[in-house]
C-alpha cells in the first residue's frame, strides 16, 4: 500500500498541475530576481558557458534561473550549437534584454566542441562555470561558489546536485557522501568517492588554474567531461565540497538525453574509454606518490558500482559486440578487484558484471535474468 502510494505521489509531482504551478511561481520570483540585481565590476568576475543544442522545451527556464542569479559580475557564454529547432531564436530574445549574455552560433560539432567554443570566447575572467541548457541553477548558487572559493584560495569548488523531474527534487544518489558537511581543503586521499563526482556542471574554477593545466574537453564523445574532471581533481590537489543545493539537474525521459542511450555501441565505448582514462589517471598518481593506494581501489568498486553496473541492464537488449566490447573492459579494469571490492558494491547488477567477464554471452545473460525478476 505504502509503495503504491509513494508511485502515485511521484506521479503528480513529475507531470500535470503540481509542477505547472510550481514553475509558474518560479518564473515569477527568476524575473523578480533579475529585475533587483545589482551590478559591480570590481566583485571577481564569473563567466558561465552554457552549451545549447535543440533544447527549446527547456532553454527559457534554464536561462531563467541563470539570470536570477545576484552575483554582480556574471558574464554567460551561450554555444548555439548548430540548433535546428527555436533555441537560437529563445537565446536573441534574452540575449536582447540581457546585456551580459553573449551568443555564438557554430556547427553542430557536440558538447565538448560547444563547451571548448566558449572557452575560445573568454577574454578575462576570474573563475569559471559551465551549466547544461535543460538544467537549472538554485538562487544564489554562484554567490556561495565564489564566497567558499575567496575564502578558501583553492583553484576548484564542487558543489551538492540535485536532480528533478516535473517538480520531484530528489538528491544524486552517486555522489550524496560527499556532501554531508561542507569540506574546506578537501583532498582525494579523504574523499576518493570525488572521482565519481566527474560532471562539469556542478563545479567552479579558478580560471588561472584552467589556464595553467590548459584543459580542453575531448571532442565528438560522450561522457566528455569525466576524464577531465578527474584530471582538475589531481591537479588542484586541494578543494572545497559545499553541502548546499548548488546545482538542479534534470532526469529527461529515456532516449533524450545522450547519456541515457545505455543500449547504443558508442555511447558503451565512450564511456568505457572515459573511466580507462580515469584509472590511468588514478594509477599513475599512486605510483608518483601523489595520492595512497586506497584512491585506485576505491575507483575499482565505484566502476564495479556504477559504471559497468549502468549497462549491465541492456546487455539483453544489445547485440554481440556491445557484449564482447562489455567484457574486454570489464576484464581490463576490474582484474584487480578482490572479493572484498565486489561485496562492497551496492550494486543490483554486479553478479551480471562478474558474469560477463568469466562467461559467455549467453551465460550472462542468464544471469541478468534471474537477478532481474
Amino acid at each position: 500500500m505504502r509503495s503504491k502510494f509513494i508511485k502515485i505521489a511521484r506521479r503528480m509531482l513529475a507531470t500535470g498541475p503540481i509542477p505547472g504551478l510550481k514553475y509558474l511561481v518560479l518564473r515569477a520570483l527568476w524575473k523578480l530576481s533579475f529585475q533587483a540585481r545589482q551590478t559591480d565590476s570590481t566583485a571577481p568576475k564569473v563567466t558561465l558557458i552554457l552549451p545549447v543544442y535543440n533544447v527549446e522545451d527547456y532553454l527559457s527556464d534554464c536561462l531563467l534561473s541563470i539570470r536570477a542569479q545576484r552575483w554582480p559580475n556574471l558574464e554567460i557564454i551561450a554555444v548555439n550549437d548548430g540548433s535546428t529547432d527555436s533555441s537560437l531564436e529563445i537565446l536573441e530574445t534574452f540575449a536582447a534584454s540581457t546585456p551580459y549574455l553573449r551568443v555564438i552560433s557554430k556547427a553542430n560539432g557536440g558538447l565538448g566542441a560547444a563547451r571548448n567554443t566558449g572557452l575560445d570566447a573568454i577574454q578575462t575572467t576570474d573563475y569559471l562555470m559551465f551549466a547544461d541548457s535543460d538544467d537549472l541553477l538554485p538562487f544564489g548558487s554562484i554567490e556561495r561558489f565564489v564566497r567558499q572559493a575567496e575564502a578558501s584560495g583553492n583553484p576548484l569548488v564542487v558543489g551538492k546536485t540535485f536532480c528533478f523531474y516535473g517538480a520531484r527534487y530528489f538528491e544524486r544518489a552517486s555522489s550524496a557522501v560527499l556532501f554531508e558537511r561542507d569540506s574546506e581543503s578537501a583532498t582525494v586521499d579523504e574523499f576518493p568517492e570525488v572521482l565519481g563526482d566527474v560532471t562539469a556542471w556542478n563545479k567552479l574554477f579558478d580560471w588561472a588554474f584552467w589556464q595553467k593545466y590548459k584543459f580542453r574537453f575531448p571532442e565528438g564523445v560522450a561522457y566528455e567531461d569525466m576524464a577531465l574532471m578527474a584530471s582538475a581533481y589531481l591537479a588542484a590537489g586541494q578543494f572545497d565540497l559545499i553541502s548546499g543545493r548548488s546545482y538542479f539537474w534534470r532526469v529527461r525521459a529515456e532516449g533524450q538525453s545522450l547519456s541515457q542511450r545505455k543500449t547504443e555501441l558508442k555511447s558503451l565505448k565512450d564511456r568505457l574509454h572515459a573511466i580507462t582514462l580515469i584509472d590511468k589517471y588514478v594509477r599513475a598518481a599512486v605510483a608518483k606518490g601523489l595520492i595512497q593506494s586506497e584512491v585506485h581501489t576505491s575507483y575499482v568498486r565505484h566502476m564495479i558500482a556504477l559504471d559497468f553496473e549502468l549497462f549491465a541492464p541492456q546487455l539483453e537488449r544489445a547485440d554481440e559486440a556491445f557484449f564482447l566490447a562489455f567484457k574486454a573492459s570489464a576484464n581490463a579494469l576490474l582484474s584487480d578487484a578482490i572479493g572484498e571490492d565486489w561485496a562492497s558494491s551496492t550494486g543490483k547488477y554486479r553478479q551480471v558484471v562478474w558474469a560477463a567477464m568469466h562467461g559467455s554471452r549467453e551465460q550472462t545473460l542468464k544471469v541478468l535474468r534471474e537477478v532481474s525478476k
